[in-house]
């Protein structure tokens, strides 16, 4: 086996395992965190794409003249997931019944 065809293959299965993660965790807990980025991300991992989210990635892009992709993603998590999630979870409570 050449070293180009090994190296293709430990891609191959790299890329098959990145897939595999997300599918295999399913609604199970999340593991702890190691850094700030990723707290972040497993804070906002219920949060979902909105067209708000998108375009305020899109001003960001627009603002940094096509740079900082990751940047804006992340401040745009930052800013507007904790909103979403908070409406999601006030929307989940049952409503008190008044006597």
């Amino acid at each position: 086996m050449t070293a180009s065809s090994r190296l293709a293959g430990l891609g191959l299965a790299l890329a098959l395992a990145a897939l595999a993660g997300p599918a295999l965790s399913g609604d199970k807990d999340l593991p702890p965190a190691s850094n700030q980025l990723e707290r972040m991300h497993l804070k906002n991992a219920k949060c979902v794409w909105t067209q708000e989210i998108g375009n305020y990635i899109y001003q960001c892009l627009k603002e940094n003249f096509g740079m900082n992709a990751h940047w804006c993603h992340n401040e745009a998590m930052e800013v507007l997931c904790p909103k979403q999630l908070e409406s999601a979870a006030a929307s989940e409570k049952p409503a008190v019944e008044s006597k």
